[in-house]
């Protein structure tokens, strides 16, 4: 009987030392390109900040606001939360060169959502 709650016990603290493990690794962002690089510092510092709050601690509302994120990279935003510098989003799935030029241009415009274009009329 003693044999049984020795394995146990090994077993259990085995699995709870894996689990504690494999919760503090965390993925570095990529190292961004030079050419994200140079996007990114087109920002004031007042916009890099203002981003990264928006990153940070932003709803689905105010990031779906962002051109190119829909629910879906809302989410996956949310769920690599923390970041420590906006180009750290590079490192979420579905976020690449583009999507990124598009929050930068979003947060130079004074995060104010593009206007949508009036559909033309048709010629009488």
């Amino acid at each position: 009987m003693k044999f049984f709650v020795c394995l146990l016990s090994v077993l259990v603290l085995s699995c709870g030392i894996g689990a504690a493990q494999g919760t503090t690794k965390s993925k570095a962002p990529p190292k961004p390109s030079a050419k994200v690089e140079a996007v990114a510092k087109t920002m004031t510092a007042d916009q890099k900040a203002q981003l990264l709050n928006l990153l940070n601690q932003g709803d689905d509302a105010a990031l779906m606001a962002i051109p190119g994120i829909g629910e879906v990279r809302a989410a996956a935003i949310k769920k690599a939360r923390p970041y420590s510098g906006v180009t750290d989003v590079l490192g979420v799935s579905g976020i690449g060169e583009g999507t990124f030029a598009g929050m930068v241009e979003y947060a130079r415009a004074g995060f104010k959502k593009p206007e949508k274009k009036a559909a033309a009329k048709p010629a009488p």
